[in-house]
This record gives C-alpha cells, structure tokens and sequence, in this order.
C-alpha cells in the first residue's frame, strides 16, 4: 500500500489531492496530476460523456488505502479555532 507523506507534498499537490478526496477531480494542473499519480496518490481512468459526439476525458481518484491516510491526516489537524 502506498503510505501518504503529506510534508513531502507541495502546497498545491496537497490542495489537488484534498479536492481529488471530496470528488472534485476537474480543472487542476496536469503536472501536479501526474506528479500525484507517479507517487500512487491518485489513479486515473478515461470516462466517456454522452454528448454528440462523446467525448472521452480523464478522471483521477484517490485509492482507498491512500484515502484512509489523508481522512485520519486532517482528523488529527487542528481545527480553525486552534482548539
């Protein structure tokens, strides 16, 4: 299983990947893409849009080995209150 190393992300692999664990795959900067699926952070796969034509695009989610890590990651973070 690929072990999650949050401090070894940059500030915006760590903002893709967080956006990618809520369902929000779309319109990120392909080099952080790929750079998190190098890592095994996030898998791609092609999805086809109906539509005429279809059109075939790329979705990216997050295993969910690395899911479990990131949900107990931000459960340990403080909350805004610095409670």
């Amino acid at each position: 299983m690929t072990k999650l190393d949050i401090g070894a992300l940059t500030e915006s692999q760590r903002a893709v990947l967080g956006n990618i664990a809520i369902g929000f795959d779309g319109g990120h900067d392909l080099r952080v893409l790929f750079a998190l699926a190098e890592r095994g952070l996030i898998v791609g796969f092609r999805q086809t849009l109906p539509g005429f034509p279809p059109v075939e695009v790329t979705r990216w989610e997050m295993p969910i080995g690395v899911h479990i890590q990131w949900a107990q990651w931000c459960a340990d973070q403080p909350d805004e209150e610095g409670e």
